[in-house]
């Protein structure tokens, strides 16, 4: 309950304030890849009427909930400005994590330190908020992200 009510206040801010790139299109309200793949059709469409190469890279980061970093995840969060009180209490949730796998009667400890569970609630929020700041990087006149 506690990661809804978190992802969720700071989606709020983040939407409320116009702070998520336009070209964000998973796991974001009223969007779906539908959404993206029109996105693209009209850009190349555009491009080839303009007597323009289009060239396309997709990008599939294997394991992507796994690989969330939380660091990055935090100064992402600051750089959106994120209230103070949801910044502190996203802080704390990812600070002294630990991983237990116990088999054939041995148990194994791991501190982690990035890595969101698949199916977590704040997950694709989270996701979205760390991969924002790719989505606003400076590109040439003629590339569309």
């Amino acid at each position: 309950m506690l990661e809804k009510v978190l992802i969720s206040r700071i989606m709020h801010h983040v939407y409320s304030n116009n702070l998520m790139n336009k070209n964000q299109y998973g796991f974001t309200p009223q969007t779906s890849m539908v959404n993206a793949m029109m996105a693209l059709k009209d850009y190349v469409q555009s491009s080839i009427d303009d007597g323009q190469y289009v060239a396309v890279i997709s990008l599939d980061v294997k394991r992507a909930f796994d690989a969330a970093w939380w660091p990055g995840i935090l100064a992402s969060l600051r750089q959106l400005r994120c209230p103070r009180n949801l910044y502190k209490l996203c802080g704390s949730y990812c600070k002294d994590r630990t991983a237990f796998l116990t088999m054939n009667n041995g148990m194994v400890q791991r501190n982690i330190s990035k890595g969101w569970a698949q199916g977590s609630a704040s997950g694709p929020g989270f996701w979205n908020i760390l991969y924002n700041s790719l989505l606003n990087l400076e590109y040439s006149k003629n590339s569309i992200r």
